[in-house]
C-alpha cells in the first residue's frame, strides 16, 4: 500500500520528508493535487512494501505510525525518535513474503562480476 498524506501544516512535504529520513523513516515528498508550485509540495509518500517484506503487520504499523506521529505532529527530534525506530527494527531482520523466505533481509550476496 502507499499512502499520500497533506503535511502543508507542519511545514510541507520537503521539511517533513527530510525531518523523518532523519529519524531513519524514509517517505517522499510528493505534489498534491492542488499544490501550485512544483518546488513546495505539500504532501508525503509513505509506503508499507518494505515493512511488510521484513514481517511487520497490522498491530506494528501503529507503532509506525506513532513514531511519523511524533516527528511530524509532536516536533520530536528525530535523532531522538532515530534510536526508537532502529531498536524497534531489530525485531525485524528477516525476509518474508518473497523468493528467499527466512534470509537476512539486508545480506545481500556478493559476486565476482560474473552473471
Amino acid at each position: 500500500h502507499t499512502l499520500v498524506l497533506d503535511v502543508e501544516e507542519f511545514q510541507g512535504g520537503a521539511k517533513v520528508a527530510k525531518a523523518l529520513e532523519q529519524a531513519n523513516i524514509i517517505a517522499n515528498k510528493n505534489l498534491l493535487p492542488w499544490d501550485s508550485n512544483p518546488v513546495r509540495p505539500s504532501g508525503i509518500r509513505l509506503g508499507s512494501q518494505e515493512v511488510t517484506r521484513i514481517g511487520m503487520k497490522e498491530g506494528d504499523m501503529d507503532v509506525v505510525a506513532e513514531l511519523i506521529h511524533q516527528v511530524v505532529a509532536k516536533g520530536a527530534d528525530p535523532d531522538v525518535i532515530r534510536n526508537e525506530v532502529i531498536e524497534f527494527k531489530k525485531g525485524f531482520t528477516k525476509v518474508h513474503y518473497c523468493y528467499f523466505e527466512g534470509e537476512e533481509a539486508y545480506d545481500y550476496p556478493s559476486h565476482d562480476g560474473d552473471l
